[in-house]
């Protein structure tokens, strides 16, 4: 893998295009159909292969740019919390040739999709996907990552109890003075993202929400007794209606 950072970026957008053109991977969104034919009702092809069957595509294209200041040569262990399928660990495998990443997930499907699409991607043997119950410890030890990134999920954590425990959890296993990255829809808003329902964010419990955002300043509180520091992140991201930033646990 290329050293220079913006050229590894572009060799590992040309593997994933070549990779959607191999019989492998027709083999691949076959054994998706099988496991889980649901997926492929009423969604419109394009759409299904961006989040889904090609979210590796998708996540070296929008999500690790962000990380790029964030992911240092010195970075070895990379926890993806709530990895759904792999997309994420798998792309920053692909680009980063030094680290090693862990994923978890409490949808025992999913981790079977991310093992397999690991496989298919050239990353499996450095790229880890463990099951994990909801409201389970994870199986490593305090501060075993030197970077934590936590993508999409927390907004699906509803229970206040469940939300504090997932950060309680990512804190906990982040080593001191390292990052920890979020991306996650704002709660600030007064629609939610993923569903345009209006009231979701500020009045979940009138509304019975299914979905309910987040916030850099929530994060914060629910990390205490934690102390978490904004880190190399403009203002202006965290008042966006999508919010991406990093912190670091002090």
């Amino acid at each position: 893998m290329n050293g220079n950072p913006r050229a590894a970026l572009e060799e590992a957008r040309q593997r994933a295009a070549a990779v959607a053109e191999s019989i492998a991977y027709q083999r691949f969104v076959a054994a998706v159909r099988e496991q889980s034919p649901w997926r492929f009702q009423n969604v419109p092809p394009e759409i299904l292969e961006r989040d889904y069957l090609r979210v590796v595509d998708h996540h070296i294209r929008h999500l690790i740019p962000l990380l790029r200041e964030y992911v240092t040569p010195a970075t070895r262990k990379i926890l993806d919390f709530g990895c759904g399928s792999g997309g994420s660990a798998i792309a920053l495998a692909m680009v980063y040739p030094g680290v090693r990443c862990w994923g978890t997930d409490i949808d025992a499907g999913e981790i079977l999709v991310a093992r397999e699409r690991a496989n298919l991607y050239g990353v499996a043997g450095r790229c880890e996907f463990h099951h994990v119950p909801e409201n389970q410890p994870l199986p490593y030890a305090d501060g075993f990552f030197d970077f934590s990134l936590c993508s999409s999920v927390l907004e699906y954590a509803v229970d206040p109890g469940a939300r504090e425990f997932c950060v309680h959890e990512i804190v906990r296993l982040t080593a001191p003075d390292a990052l920890l990255f979020f991306s996650v829809p704002n709660r600030l808003y007064p629609y939610e993202v993923h569903t345009g329902k209006w009231g979701w964010n500020y009045f979940p419990k009138w509304t019975v929400a299914k979905i309910v955002d987040s916030s850099f300043w929530e994060v914060c509180r629910l990390a205490r007794p934690a102390d978490l520091k904004l880190y190399r992140t403009p203002l202006s991201r965290l008042f966006r209606p999508w919010s991406n930033f990093c912190v670091q646990k002090l």
